[in-house]
């Protein structure tokens, strides 16, 4: 008897038709639906969910002065619902954070779903808007914030105020004016600004420091401090006067809250809110309003507006004590051309304390304080923030005081802003912070089989941690997969490659996250960088599926199934020198079926490591080419041809039951593959039509 030896590739071909056997008929249910093999893809279409996309930012401040270090979070979900719901906020989806540089510039590229039309810049800095909606255009998405053309006052002129002469005042007696008149638009933007005093991005940051917003301020902190002034108290020689002006930082608060100010002698202190003349009182800013809600007035920090005192030429004399007040929610806007209207009836808070009521809910329950003061020694400036609601952050509107002549104020007994050094970090994320991808695999390449795309199903995430030292670079990437399910009798393996690195530049590989945790299912794995890699960093995640789940139809249906957790495998991987954000943005997850190391399956037109067997490629229904540069995409043998192997998903999404193909289960998965991505670019996601749930099986937590 002849016996004939089988070829390598006849053997693996062989081999993988036994392999590819499921628990249920290969061919798919074509109860209805387009049958995959009948679906006319175009050539070069390479299943990509997700496309490249640059963004450009550059922000200023009012005078032209570049935001330098100003700190945004990139989103896909408009923040506008979350802004007053810090842990709700958790749920958007952020795919980086970035920093500004000093020309208050920053340039990068995104990688984000392919339906996605607008992105948003979730402010972490004081002093701007509290979000930009930037939408997609054909160079991508951009925004060019500059508040002297954004925002302008409606009306200019240099004076100070007006009045109609002399008039008596009840405390300081004959001889001094009143508050004069002050107008204001329909949406409170004032009349009367004087010239701005130009904000330095350096002072907001350190402000942001000290208060951070959502943050409350501790009990017992020497901001709370009773015996810490929070009004002016003015230091003048007999015959001397002074000038003060306030100057509009930002409001984090919804409230359309009025901010004004008051003045009595400093030896006649008034005991209640209501002994303070309306003759001491005056606005400064009618509204105080932030900038994405209905009606916003206007204000941009470095808005300024003198005080009007009771001298005749509105300066205050000396013996004089100057506080301010919040109306909360207070302004009603108008039509246009007439001046918005303020309630003085609402709750009003002061900065002496002891003219309050105590607060009775929240942090604020039994607290007098509103106002916190601070001293910024580089800017020689006084600064107020207010708590308007009752979370006790005290950053819902902030202003500041500047002065003339310097000697008026004493500023020793404010607590000084703090100068705080950086320390936080930016990252990248894919498809966005604490949010998981879908891989989703067919293990029977070069062969077609059912294409369920159910063989295996992985959850992935990478975080990388961006170089402080270095524009658009990452100095580490943190992996995380979670096996969710297989359902073949091929004992399967996986890895991921970072191509074009060389492993030389991969300094350590730690099983720790960024927090310094260890979140493997198994704690005693460890990972290492493949040997015989010279242009690719390789790192076999793990080997036999199977085993590790302990059958081979986990998590879906069909004989002999079964249900269990998904397992954890994540690592920390250090680059020295750091690999660009490009680099990262081609992070390339694969599949080894059978743990057979020469051979790999890869998404669509993602090329293999050098281990793989090229001459696998151009058999049975393969159509690879490495010199076309076309790989893991079918040939016409079967199919219409253009079918792939993998998907990669950059959301968690339920994949197909055994023998359910994806053509049956995401419909609309045709549609999008046929138009080579013109259509239906959401296809995956929960939109109407998108899935048929009973050909669905919902991934494990």
């Amino acid at each position: 008897m002849k016996f004939r030896i089988l070829s390598p590739v006849l053997l693996y071909v062989a081999l993988s038709f036994w392999g590819c056997k499921k628990q249920e008929k290969i061919e798919p249910e074509l109860v209805e639906g387009v049958n995959f093999k009948e679906m006319k893809v175009p050539n070069g279409f390479d299943y990509a969910t997700t496309a490249l996309q640059n963004l450009n930012v550059h922000v200023e401040l009012l005078g032209g002065e570049p935001y330098k270090g100003a700190e945004f979070d990139v989103c896909l979900d408009d923040p506008s619902v979350y802004l007053d719901q810090q842990e709700a906020s958790e749920k958007l989806r952020r795919i980086m954070s970035i920093r500004l540089d000093e020309k208050g510039n920053y340039a990068t590229e995104l990688r984000i779903p392919q339906h996605i039309e607008k992105v948003y810049l979730l402010s972490k800095s004081i002093g701007i808007p509290e979000y930009f909606e930037l939408s997609k255009s054909t160079t991508g998405f951009s925004v060019n914030y500059n508040p002297n053309s954004s925002q302008s006052p409606k009306t200019s002129g240099t004076a100070k105020f007006s009045n109609s002469g002399v008039m008596t005042n009840e405390l300081f007696g004959t001889g001094f004016t009143t508050a004069a008149v002050r107008s204001w638009n329909n949406v409170g933007f004032p009349d009367y600004l004087t010239n701005p005093v130009y904000v330095n991005p350096s002072f907001l940051q350190r402000f942001k420091s000290a208060l951070p917003k959502g943050v409350p301020v501790p009990v017992g902190s020497s901001y709370l401090d009773s015996s810490v002034p929070r009004n002016i108290v003015l230091d003048l020689k007999p015959g001397q006067t002074a000038n003060v002006s306030i100057t509009f930082m930002f409001a984090n608060s919804a409230n359309k809250n009025t901010l004004g100010y008051y003045w009595h002698p400093t030896n006649s202190k008034p005991t209640s809110a209501s002994a303070i003349p309306s003759t001491n009182k005056g606005y400064i800013f009618p509204s105080t309003s932030r900038t994405n809600i209905t009606d916003y007035s206007g204000l941009v920090a470095g808005n300024t507006v003198e005080l009007i005192g009771p001298n005749a030429d509105g300066s205050f004399p000396p013996n004089t004590t100057i506080g301010f007040f919040l109306i909360a929610n207070s302004f009603t806007p108008t039509a246009v051309g007439t001046p918005g209207l303020i309630n003085t009836t609402r709750t009003t808070y002061y900065s002496d304390y002891n003219l309050n009521t105590a607060g009775s809910t929240g942090y604020m329950a039994g607290k007098k304080e509103r106002m916190v003061t601070l001293y910024d020694e580089a800017t020689n400036k006084i600064d107020w923030s207010i708590e308007d609601g009752t979370d006790g952050d005290y950053s819902d509107i902030a202003f500041f005081a500047s002065w003339n002549p310097n000697e008026a104020i004493k500023v020793d007994n404010f607590p000084k802003l703090p100068t705080v050094p950086r320390t936080d970090s930016d990252y990248i994320f894919y498809p966005a912070k604490n949010v998981k991808g879908t891989l989703l695999f067919e293990d029977c390449w070069p062969r077609l089989a059912d294409f369920d795309m159910n063989d295996m199903v992985v959850n992935h995430n990478y975080v990388g941690l961006l170089d402080q030292s270095a524009v658009n670079k990452v100095s580490e990437v943190n992996f995380t997969f979670d096996l969710a399910s297989i359902s073949a009798q091929q004992n399967n393996s996986f890895a991921v490659m970072v191509p074009n690195i060389a492993p030389s530049q991969v300094a350590i590989v730690t099983n720790l996250n960024f927090d310094g945790a260890n979140i493997n299912s198994n704690r005693n794995l460890s990972y290492a960088v493949e040997s015989g890699h010279t242009n690719d960093v390789v790192i076999r995640v793990f080997d036999g599926a199977t085993t590790i789940l302990g059958g081979n139809n986990v998590n879906n249906i069909g004989e002999g199934s079964t249900t269990r957790a998904v397992e954890t495998f994540s690592f920390t991987v250090k680059f020295n020198p750091s690999i660009s954000v490009s680099d990262f943005n081609k992070i390339s997850p694969f599949m080894i079926p059978r743990g057979n190391r020469n051979v790999e399956i890869h998404l669509a037109n993602r090329r293999p490591s050098i281990k793989a067997n090229k001459a696998l490629f151009g058999t049975d229904d393969d159509n690879s080419s490495v010199a076309a540069g076309r790989y893991y995409l079918s040939n016409t043998k079967n199919s219409a041809g253009n079918i792939n192997w993998a998907i990669d998903v950059p959301e968690k999404i339920p994949y197909p039951k055994s023998g359910a193909s994806m053509t049956l289960a995401y419909p609309n998965f045709v549609s999008w593959a046929t138009s080579g991505a013109t259509s239906h670019l959401d296809w995956y996601t929960n939109g109407t039509g998108n899935r048929v749930t009973d050909k669905l099986v919902n991934p494990p937590n």
